[in-house]
């Protein structure tokens, strides 16, 4: 029987980055920190796909320390910086093939009291956006960048929790200039869950949140 860490590079290499992106929406994220358990389900998330990807941070091979967590196998954690904001990407593919998925929007199942305490904000606010459910689960720092997913304190559920009713797909948000890149639909979300990031509130669905 293959370990955890197996099956979870397993995971995140054995599909295209697109279907993993896909594939994620309705997994559970959980963190063990030193607040409690916070967990949440994935509602969100973009894919970039390395070097040919204008919008990726490691395009035309760009690697470096702060980077290098792409480059490592599928499932490794990537914490970077925009704007003083942290966010996260999850690296795919094989070694050496820098692909990421940021997620970006978790619905909040555990420890939603400290969440909104650590984001000094309540309701879908507090994590629907990709530096709010960071901010929201007490991540502050880099130190968990380049670490893998259910290696220690940071876990990822391989088994889909919940299924979306329906997927959308459009363009990446803040993907200005970065010609064919900018309107490429490679941002994936939940249709209607009140978590996703910049959703209006009449597109909003409060009965299933999304889910089947």
């Amino acid at each position: 029987m293959r370990d955890i860490v197996t099956e979870t590079n397993h995971f995140f290499q054995s599909k295209s980055t697109i279907d993993t992106a896909k594939e994620m929406l309705g997994h559970v994220l959980t963190y063990q920190s030193d607040q409690g358990t916070l967990s949440g389900v994935i509602v969100e998330t973009e894919a970039y796909l390395g070097p040919d990807d204008m919008a990726a941070h490691s395009y035309g091979g760009r690697h470096s320390d702060a980077n290098d967590p792409l480059y490592q196998q599928g499932g490794t954690i990537y914490i970077y910086s925009i704007h003083s904001w942290l966010d996260m990407d999850i690296s795919v593919q094989e070694k050496g093939l820098p692909n990421g998925i940021l997620i970006r929007g978790v619905q909040p199942i555990t420890g939603q009291e400290i969440m909104e305490e650590n984001r000094k904000k309540t309701g879908f606010d507090t994590t629907n956006g990709p530096a709010k459910w960071i901010r929201a689960f007490g991540i502050t720092d880099k130190e968990l960048s380049g670490t893998m997913l259910n290696s220690d304190n940071f876990t990822f559920e391989l088994k889909k929790s919940k299924t979306p009713k329906n997927i959308l797909e459009t363009p990446r948000v803040g993907v200005p200039n970065k010609g064919e890149w900018t309107d490429k639909k490679m941002r994936f979300i939940v249709e209607g869950n009140p978590y996703v990031s910049k959703m209006y509130k009449r597109d909003m669905d409060l009965d299933t949140f999304g889910w089947q």
